[in-house]
């Protein structure tokens, strides 16, 4: 990728052609605005320690290191991500946000976010499916890329500066107004009511809202529960 700007919140920029994990590299940094990105990952990392998917030269891998530890902050990043890759897409196929750190589109992943924190910097990694046709048998019915949801292929620079954008003003929403405004952007997009949903013990259930907290609440067979961790499912 070519060489890219500072901006406001990045105050350094890593580009590296292949690593282990853009995270374990910006963590090991110990510093925030730390932006690094790479155009392959060999040992990418999703949610309790699953398989990030990444092949060289495709998609974008990017993390960026900020000064705090706060929990909510994977649902900042990922009202942020959703605005950015809206810019790109169509009424038709707007990407939805799927709690708590999925952005998905007709049912189909398109972006996941990691963040992960070590002392007082969260490392928030974010991994958008920009050029990829194919996937591996178990993710190919589960997974989508920019390049098959718009019929052709995407700059991977003008997807890393949308996000850039997008996140740094979210990041200050938050900083500045609290937590309200990502909640109200996230259940905008996040109720997912044109799919059936079920808990990951299988329940059938709903989205109703979210608190405070970042948590989620859900209907699950007519029981309200506050989701503090886990995730809800999208059945095919």
């Amino acid at each position: 990728m070519a060489k890219i700007s500072s901006t406001g919140i990045v105050r350094e920029i890593v580009e590296l052609h292949s690593v282990g994990s853009t995270n374990t590299v910006a963590l090991d940094s110990g510093r925030p605005g730390l932006l690094v990105v790479a155009s392959e990952q060999t040992a990418g990392r999703g949610r309790k320690g699953r398989t990030w998917f990444s092949p060289a030269g495709t998609n974008l891998y990017m993390t960026l290191t900020v000064d705090t530890n706060d929990p909510r902050l994977p649902l900042v990043a990922g009202v942020a991500v959703r605005e950015a890759l809206s810019e790109l897409m169509v009424k038709s196929a707007l990407p939805e946000v799927k709690w708590p750190n999925d952005l998905i589109v007709h049912g189909r992943k398109l972006c996941g976010i990691l963040c992960e924190s070590r002392g007082g910097i969260t490392a928030v990694g974010i991994g958008v499916n920009v050029n990829q046709l194919a996937w591996p048998p178990d993710l190919a019915d589960s997974a989508t890329s920019l390049a098959l949801i718009l019929g052709r292929e995407v700059q991977r620079q003008e997807v890393l500066r949308l996000v850039l954008t997008e996140v740094e003003k979210w990041l200050f929403i938050f900083a500045r107004q609290g937590f309200e405004p990502v909640r109200r952007n996230y259940l905008e997009h996040g109720l997912l009511k044109s799919y059936a949903l079920t808990t990951e013990e299988g329940v059938p259930c709903s989205v109703v809202d979210m608190n405070s907290d970042g948590h989620l609440l859900i209907n699950a067979a007519g029981t309200l529960k506050e989701l503090v961790s886990g995730s809800i499912r999208i059945i095919p």
